[in-house]
């Protein structure tokens, strides 16, 4: 069904408008299409929603990987094939890591690059020399690593090509 708007008529009270019945039962009818389209009919029902939005898994943006589910046990949207890790040591990252330091100064070590790779890192805490290594590639097109100096920050790393390596996004 089409939206079923209300017609007011031009100016108030002039008889041209649509009836007080004949309005409430278009009212009823956009309800009752919404309430179909997004719930039970009776009830709305978002997760519903997302699990006929996503179905059992799709794969969000390109060269990505990483495919999104509803959880329906928890209500909630799972980004899988992502790996989140914490670390107080010094760390080699892989592909679709968000790794979370929680010690200062330590090394984290980029995967080797390849267009669409993406790793996140977060600190954790009040640390302020948290070393990523470019593993041989460039970091936002330098041959230097990269230094966080920001406590509790959380910087996104994506593999862009050659020349410029890893950008931050």
């Amino acid at each position: 069904m089409a939206y079923q708007g209300i017609s007011t008529g031009t100016t108030p009270n002039d008889g041209l408008g649509d009836s007080l019945a004949s309005g409430a039962v278009k009212i009823n009818s956009n309800f009752t299409e919404i309430y179909t389209a997004l719930g039970d009919g009776t009830n709305l029902s978002v997760k519903e929603v997302i699990q006929d939005a996503v179905g059992l898994a799709i794969t969000v943006g390109i060269q990505t990987g990483i495919s999104v589910t509803y959880d329906d046990t928890n209500n909630r949207i799972n980004f899988s094939n992502y790996g989140i890790t914490t670390t107080s040591t010094n760390k080699s990252l892989s592909n679709l890591e968000y790794c979370t330091v929680t010690a200062d100064s330590l090394q984290l070590t980029l995967p080797v690059g390849a267009v669409g790779n993406k790793v996140t890192v977060g600190v954790g805490g009040n640390f302020t020399n948290t070393q990523v290594l470019g593993n041989g590639s460039n970091i936002m097109g330098l041959v230097d690593n990269f230094t966080i100096d920001s406590p509790y920050a959380v910087i996104n790393f994506i593999y862009i090509n050659s020349t410029l390596g890893w950008v931050i996004s």
